[in-house]
């Protein structure tokens, strides 16, 4: 029995217990919270300690069962723990309840009050408040579990993880620390792009996604209803779906417009600060994960693209290593048939002979394609027709289209000269021609007319092909990037976005401008405007030729393909000259050092030959005759000293495959020329 108990008897009957003053005034001296209670558990004494920390008086609460006082959720286990209490003095952690009808952790220590005879008459014990330390401990715990949160999420993200699980994951964990029982993840998809819902956590799968309230001006956590007008969700959509309380919390801070994350409840109670905090620097890390995200994405956009130009130059490559042979061949299918034609009179064979002409006309084309991939094909400007240029293209544009499309040629009133390299301007209109094909996949107008254009920048002239179709016309977010290379209005693998761009650059290099004018459901026209120039043709109307000005002259003819080799002859031995032909350099060089090469009036070789190229030929034999005149054959240059060399004055060149008529009036423009 305590000794400062006098009358222990009483407490036997659940009265309080007789405490001497002086031992009364010195407990309520200790900072302990000192108690007594008999067997049952009942309340005997508290000290002023105990009384001033709980904020109970047992004469309010006369006999009060201890059992009350402690925490519903902590009862079971302090029973447990007292279940095994052996009479020896035994400490326990609860939460203790106060006169406010809160609870505080208590650490307090027990010991069993013995009669003198063993009989248990009650419980003695001291206890401590240690509530702010275990609060302490359980924020600890908290910022340990978020940090661990935090660093899974992390990992998450850096692996190869698809964006789809880290933007669900991301938005459970805001609401699952957030305390939040729904939530929405709005995202920017593309640069530059709207809002829209990434995920949601825990919503009515039946009900309508919300609409992200555009033009949110703030980039600060915002709370709701406090913030309703800058609240990112419509205030209409969270009524009718009873969410009365929500935060939203920018993805990137400093960007808002990247996106939200929302979260959602029906009952009053906003995050703390410490939550707050822990959203944000989840926040973070989604919004590097989709920066990342973005990134990796242009990367394989980037090597996308490098594969295309790989891909182009290997087309390039191969364009170069068989167009020398390719070319030769239909040179020579060419003007072969060309020469047949003129000796074949019947309507039906005169057809054939055209339909090989015709075929021979796109492979001509295809090849020149390849070649313009490859930039291995030197520019000759020239003077040229639209008019007639559209008039000998007709056929061809016309097997290009698909059958529901029509065609309409409508040349200009007046010829339209203008200086440019019809093979690259025939690359020109059959690309917009091909892509007006695919802007009307059930039937249209393809028009293709020449007019006098606006007049150019410095006030020049121009003449003006356009190119007209009836689709869907060029929607407005693809107009100002419309020449960029790479970019392509087409479906994934339909086009390489290289068109438009080529287009441009070719119809630049003449001095032109390539534009164009658009309507939404009625179709495009592209103008391809060039300066224009003077008739050619008038000086020669005005002062005809004489009769027999032009004078027989001697050729020295170095091909080292046979068929192209035996048609050139042909074709110059019609016009009246005398030629000598060489299969090859070395044999033509050792023929004009044994000979008198003063004869020879012009040397017309091709560029690529085995063994010396064409243009060193012409370097050796100037040697002997430096004003010996030059004519280039070639269907394939890679030679930047014969690049350099035909383009100087006075040298003549002349692109494979080409047609009779073309070499003849390209041998007399060089037989012509001043040497």
């Amino acid at each position: 029995m305590p000794f400062f108990i006098t009358q222990a008897e009483k407490a036997e009957t659940g009265e309080r217990p007789k405490i001497d003053d002086d031992w009364r005034a010195f407990l309520d001296t200790v900072p302990a919270m000192v108690w007594l209670s008999d067997a049952q558990g009942r309340l005997l004494y508290v000290n002023e300690a105990w009384r001033t920390t709980t904020g109970l008086d047992l004469k309010t609460f006369h006999l009060v069962d201890v059992w009350t006082l402690v925490f519903p959720e902590d009862r079971e286990r302090l029973r447990q723990a007292s279940a095994g209490f052996n009479g020896e003095a035994a400490s326990f952690e609860f939460r203790l309840r106060q006169a406010n009808g809160t609870f505080r952790w208590t650490h307090e220590r027990v010991k069993p009050w013995l009669h003198a005879d063993g009989r248990l008459l009650g419980y003695m014990g001291s206890a401590i408040d240690v509530h702010t330390h275990k609060e302490h401990e359980r924020r600890l715990a908290i910022i340990a579990l978020r940090q661990t949160s935090l660093t899974h999420f992390s990992r998450l993200a850096m692996v190869q993880t698809s964006v789809e699980e880290v933007n669900r994951e991301a938005l459970r964990l805001f609401c699952e620390h957030l305390s939040l029982p729904g939530g929405l993840l709005f995202l920017q998809e593309e640069e530059a792009g709207p809002l829209r819902l990434a995920a949601t956590h825990d919503l009515d799968p039946t009900s309508e996604p919300p609409l992200f309230a555009a033009g949110t001006p703030t980039g600060v956590t915002l709370d709701y209803p406090e913030d309703a007008a800058a609240f990112p969700v419509p205030e209409e959509w969270l009524a009718k779906h009873g969410w009365d309380v929500g935060v939203a919390v920018p993805v990137d801070p400093q960007a808002p417009h990247v996106g939200w994350i929302v979260g959602l409840r029906s009952e009053e109670g906003g995050p703390s600060t410490g939550m707050l905090h822990y959203a944000h620097d989840l926040a973070g890390i989604l919004a590097i994960t989709h920066a990342r995200h973005r990134t990796q994405a242009k990367l394989r956009e980037g090597e996308e693209r490098a594969l295309v130009v790989q891909k182009m130059e290997a087309v390039g490559l191969l364009a170069g290593g068989v167009a020398h042979d390719f070319n030769n061949l239909l040179t020579a299918i060419r003007c072969f048939a060309e020469l047949l034609r003129e000796d074949v009179t019947a309507p039906d064979q005169r057809m054939r002979i055209d339909d090989i002409l015709h075929a021979s006309s796109r492979a001509t084309h295809l090849v020149r394609q390849l070649l313009a991939f490859s930039r291995q094909e030197m520019p000759q400007a020239e003077a040229l027709d639209l008019n007639t240029l559209l008039d000998n293209l007709r056929g061809f544009i016309r097997s290009l289209l698909s059958e529901h499309v029509r065609i309409e040629i409508k040349p200009g009133e007046h010829p339209a000269w203008c200086q440019a390299d019809g093979k690259l301007l025939e690359q020109v209109i059959f690309n917009l021609c091909l892509n007006a094909r695919d802007v009307m996949p059930t039937d249209g107008v393809l028009t293709l007319s020449v007019s006098s254009g606006p007049d150019g920048p410095d006030g020049a002239r121009r003449v003006r092909l356009s190119v007209a179709d009836t689709g869907a016309g060029i929607p407005m977010e693809a107009r100002g990037r419309l020449f960029q290379p790479f970019f392509s209005t087409k479906a994934r693998g339909r086009g390489t976005g290289l068109g438009l761009a080529t287009s441009l650059g070719i119809v630049r290099s003449f001095g032109g401008d390539l534009t164009y004018e658009s309507t939404l459901g009625q179709g495009t026209v592209f103008f391809i405007d060039l300066p224009e120039i003077a008739d050619p043709l008038a000086e020669y109307l005005e002062t005809p030729a004489e009769p027999g000005e032009r004078s027989r002259a001697r050729i020295m003819l170095v091909e080292d393909d046979e068929l192209v080799r035996s048609v050139t002859r042909m074709l110059a031995e019609s016009c009246g000259h005398e030629v000598t032909s060489f299969g090859g350099s070395l044999e033509a060089l050792a023929w004009a050092t044994e000979t008198r090469l003063a004869e020879i009036d012009l040397l017309v070789a091709d560029i690529v030959m085995p063994e010396m190229n064409g243009h060193e030929l012409s370097l050796r034999l100037r040697e002997i005759k430096p004003t010996l005149k030059l004519l280039f054959m070639s269907g394939y240059v890679d030679d930047v000293s014969a690049l350099r060399a035909m383009s100087q004055p006075g040298v003549f060149f002349l692109s494979k495959p080409f047609s009779s008529e073309e070499f003849t009036t390209k041998l007399a423009a060089a037989l012509e020329a001043k040497a």
